[in-house]
């Protein structure tokens, strides 16, 4: 399994094979042809994301049952889902937005009808993957809170603690689902 993330931070506790996509994935070019030469059993999307809804606390996981911006809507192979169901139980599974800029709180509010999470690249992977043939999955951790907005520069003690604790949960979602995947889990 290949495990796909915008920034190094989210990749720090992942032991799995792993390459960074950059932020609104615009490293994609790159790992498509990567992903094209060596094609993975499948690919793992971690990462960070916004509440969208006030119950999805900071570090509680969301595994996406669909991925959609205003144009589209893309669905994982079910069996990834269920994989993710097994071996995460206490996850949160729904649909995850994805969009072009940082959501305010206003904003979540809006997106919160129809999703769990926001971020800025799900939407953006899970299409080049289909398109690609591999299976793939997405797991974000939510780092801010519904009513929270992130700031420009993260370097408060709060947020960057927040983020190490968020990454050393991405990087346990990795190696459950790896070994899930590599036991034959449906």
């Amino acid at each position: 399994m290949m495990v796909l993330a915008a920034l190094r931070t989210e990749l720090g506790f992942v032991r799995a094979p792993k390459t960074c996509v950059g932020l609104r994935a615009r490293k994609w070019p790159q790992v498509a042809a990567m992903l094209h030469r060596r094609p993975p059993k499948a690919v793992l999307v971690v990462g960070f994301s916004g509440a969208l809804r006030g119950e999805l606390t900071p570090g509680t996981l969301v595994v996406a049952s669909n991925v959609r911006t205003d144009e589209e809507e893309r669905r994982p192979p079910v069996h990834m889902v269920d994989l993710a169901r097994q071996a995460l139980p206490q996850t949160a599974v729904g649909s995850i937005c994805t969009t072009d800029t940082q959501a305010s709180p206003a904003q979540k509010a809006r997106l919160g009808v129809d999703s769990l999470a926001v971020d800025l690249e799900s939407a953006r992977l899970a299409k080049g993957l289909d398109e690609l043939g591999i299976s793939w999955l997405i797991v974000r951790v939510v780092l801010d809170a519904l009513w929270e907005e992130l700031p420009t520069r993260a370097t408060s003690v709060t947020w960057a603690g927040r983020a190490l604790a968020c990454a050393r949960r991405l990087g346990d979602v990795a190696h459950r689902l790896d070994s899930a995947l590599s036991e034959g889990v449906p």
